[in-house]
């Protein structure tokens, strides 16, 4: 389960309940050092392998054979206290 939670001072990232990453704001950081004191959008993004790297459109066959499917069960979003 992938996890992030968001408050004033720091953004953390979770993995199974394991913190791997998090962002701390800095003292007196402007709107481009921390800009997460605005509304966000959740996106799922959906990145494909293949060898093309975008430059000649979809690559078709990274989506052939098993295993190329992403299912999200949910997505939840509450207010930390």
């Amino acid at each position: 389960t992938y996890a992030v939670e968001w408050s004033h001072d720091k953004v953390s990232f979770l993995l199974d309940d394991h913190k791997y990453h998090e962002f701390r704001k800095e003292s007196g950081a402007n709107w481009e050092a921390w800009p997460f004191d605005k509304p966000f959008h959740i996106i799922l993004n959906i990145a494909v392998g293949g060898a093309w790297g975008g430059q000649k459109g979809v690559e078709h066959a990274a989506f052939r054979g098993e295993g190329q499917v992403m299912e999200v069960a949910w997505v939840r979003v509450y207010r930390l206290r």
